[in-house]
Order: structure tokens, then C-alpha cells, then sequence
């Protein structure tokens, strides 16, 4: 499965004020994982939502209080845009 994560600003820059909590490691496996899941190729054990309203055709992560907001394009090449990488609340403003 050939897969390629694009991120945004904003993702990025929770990241890097944020290494302790998530750095881009972290945040990719867990999308990887969650991908699996959707595509049910693995069973991971990924607290995981498909949104609705404003973020419709998108999915969230959540593992403690951060979330993980982000979408898949299935091409030839897979293809996660990490829309928001927050915590909590701010997430889905």
C-alpha cells in the first residue's frame, strides 16, 4: 500500500510547539493505523469517527486529548491530507 501524508500548517505547527505530546512519528503510525482500519486490511484498536457537518468525508483520531482530524483520497497512490492536528477543543472550530 503506497500511501503519502501531506499536512497542514496549522498540523505542523501544533507538532513542532508539541514534541512531547505528538511529534511526526507518533502522528504517523497512527494514521497509518487508522488507514488499515478503514480499508479493513488490519484491525487496529484505534479510537476512530468518520465526521459529519463540516468535515464530511473526513475521519478523526483520537488518543487522549489530542485529535487528529484528516482525509483520504484513494488513487492509485493513497493519498492522508492531515487537516488538524489539536487538542480537544480547538480541534473542530
Amino acid at each position: 500500500m503506497k500511501t503519502k501524508i501531506r499536512y497542514s500548517k496549522s498540523s505542523t505547527k501544533f507538532m513542532e510547539k508539541n514534541p512531547s505530546v505528538i511529534n511526526r512519528e507518533k502522528a504517523k503510525s497512527l494514521i497509518i493505523m487508522a488507514v488499515k482500519k478503514i480499508l479493513k486490511i488490519e484491525n487496529h484498536n484505534i479510537d476512530l469517527k468518520s465526521l459529519k457537518a463540516n468535515y464530511k468525508g473526513s475521519y478523526r483520531i483520537k488518543k487522549g486529548d489530542i485529535r487528529i482530524i484528516f482525509t483520504l483520497i484513494r488513487n492509485k497512490i493513497i493519498t492522508i491530507v492531515v487537516r488538524v492536528i489539536d487538542f480537544r477543543g480547538p480541534a473542530y472550530n
